[in-house]
């Protein structure tokens, strides 16, 4: 059977894995590359060309104008349509809702792809006994392709980004630059790259975590155990930082002589199991310069060691506490001061973040919330999680020199996220690998100004003082995410750019 798979090209590992299940049938993906101006066209042919059309049913694939336009065309061919679910949560278009779906949201086991199977020998079946619609009945390329209002199109794709929707960014911005619009200000490649990275990064995860569930499922057998561990550290070559549930502590325990000896290395490295992305880098002790703004005179002050989280607290990391039943809205997290419990009382439902997207930091969050965060993680995990004290902010963020940036001097667009780099929005908390501090910390200069938990070493976390904000923003120039800039801010102020990040102390 001649098959046309239609997906978002956030879902393309898994098309390709797909692809490779349907050997036999003569099967065509567009690879979803949108360059030039014939795509369309090609599109057009082979949905003529083909029989039937598997509909690769994902959040991004239902929003996609394309898909659903590829859908339409299909239908008005008469070809046979097998919708195939692939991501849970996906809410099935009404020009789906009359067919049955076959379920594959837990992968490729035998029992989904048999279903598959029989979907696909169903239409073939059906082929036998009507005729396909003629040609002619094929639209005209240009009466089919969704209408491109190139600064319409710009600012959809920004809208998307700021949204989270690197699919649909990628795919606006593609379309405006192979149409030739060239904004006399305005600089798409550097738009379109940013958008290419946070979809890489986005079906980087969930190819992940498609993976890791089969390694998973095979794990929960004694008899495959081992298996599993064999396919974890294969897959932990490709996803190193991927472990929800805790293989390597699990796979650990059954090829380590001395289990006790393998946890006691992992702890306080990795809290995957507790939150996604949530990893800590330790800093050993040593002293750090502080310079005061309005004195301008310095302080030298050793910091004991400790671990800082390696990345800002992100939008995931934040709504699961927001979803917890036994998290934001519980009281007993907001009595650390009372002006932070009175601002709690008045302020009870969150304000949700600018921008979209698991792995951006998030922002839009004041200090009275941060604490409170801190209080309810501790709890989880029951170790004490603080914010970072100015001295240990600097210390995570520079080392042992006076560095100007966590990567050295010289100022480098390509190292961080300030207003230099024209983006004006936040990133991917693991976007800037080459701008790392001394201890592998991301992030430490801007994309997001990030809350202290004081004023200064000797105060203390219950007083109610104006708190330290430190390492710049989007916004900012690169100035203010160098080595001697932080200035104070009211508790209960919130604000796109500043955001947080966690110290676990032993």
């Amino acid at each position: 059977m001649r098959l046309f798979i239609s997906y978002a090209r956030i879902d393309k590992p898994y098309t390709i894995q797909l692809v490779t299940t349907l050997g036999v049938h003569e099967v065509w993906y567009d690879q979803r590359l949108y360059a030039g101006q014939h795509w369309w066209k090609e599109i057009l042919r082979r949905l003529d060309w083909c029989e039937g059309l598997i509909y690769l049913l994902s959040p991004e694939s239902v929003s996609s104008e394309y898909c659903l336009k590829e859908l339409e065309i299909a239908q008005r061919l008469g070809r046979e349509i097998i919708p195939v679910l692939i991501q849970p949560n996906t809410e099935i278009p009404p020009s789906l809702a009359k067919y049955q779906y076959v379920d594959m949201t837990n992968g490729m086991a035998v029992e989904n792809v048999n279903l598959l199977w029989d979907s696909i020998y169903l239409s073939e079946q059906s082929l036998i006994h009507r005729k396909q619609k003629p040609v002619s009945a094929l639209p005209k390329e240009s009466e089919d392709v969704p209408a491109l209002d190139d600064p319409k199109v710009v600012g959809q794709a920004a809208s998307a980004l700021e949204n989270g929707e690197y699919d649909r960014a990628v795919f606006l911005l593609r379309q405006a630059k192979s149409s030739g619009y060239k904004p006399k200000f305005l600089d798409l490649d550097r738009l379109l790259k940013e958008a290419e990275i946070a979809l890489e990064q986005k079906t980087r995860e969930r190819e992940a975590k498609r993976e890791y569930a089969y390694i998973l499922d095979v794990y929960q057998y004694a008899v495959t155990r081992d298996i599993a561990c064999e396919a974890f550290a294969e897959f932990q070559k490709y996803f190193p930082e991927y472990d929800p549930e805790g293989l390597a502590k699990r796979c650990g325990r059954v090829t380590t002589e001395n289990p006790d000896e393998y946890e006691t290395q992992e702890i306080g490295i990795t809290d995957f199991e507790v939150l996604p992305l949530l990893k800590w880098s330790e800093i050993p002790q040593g002293k750090v310069r502080i310079e005061e703004p309005k004195t301008h005179q310095d302080r030298f002050i050793t910091v004991d060691d400790f671990y800082i989280s390696t990345y800002p607290i992100t939008n995931a990391q934040f709504e699961e506490f927001i979803c917890d039943p036994n998290g934001y809205s519980l009281e007993r997290w907001w009595h650390f001061s009372q002006r932070a419990y009175d601002w709690y009382l008045a302020n009870p439902i969150p304000i949700q973040p600018k921008f979209g997207g698991d792995e951006r930091p998030r922002e839009t969050v004041n200090w009275y919330e941060a604490m409170a965060f801190c209080e309810w993680l501790s709890s989880r995990i029951s170790k004490q999680v603080k914010l970072p004290t100015l001295e240990q902010w600097q210390r995570a963020a520079f080392g042992d020199d006076d560095r100007l940036f966590p990567w050295g001097n010289m100022y480098d667009p390509k190292y961080c996220n300030t207003r230099e780099s024209g983006l004006k929005m936040t990133t991917f908390v693991r976007r800037y690998e080459e701008g790392v501090s001394p201890f592998g910390v991301f992030d430490m200069a801007g994309n997001v100004w990030e809350w202290c938990l004081d004023e200064g070493e000797a105060a203390r976390a219950a007083e109610d003082d104006k708190r330290a904000v430190v390492g710049g923003s989007f916004v900012s120039p690169c100035d203010r995410a160098q080595r001697s800039f932080h200035y104070f801010l009211n508790p209960e102020a919130r604000y796109s750019s500043i955001g947080f990040r966690l110290v676990l102390l032993d």
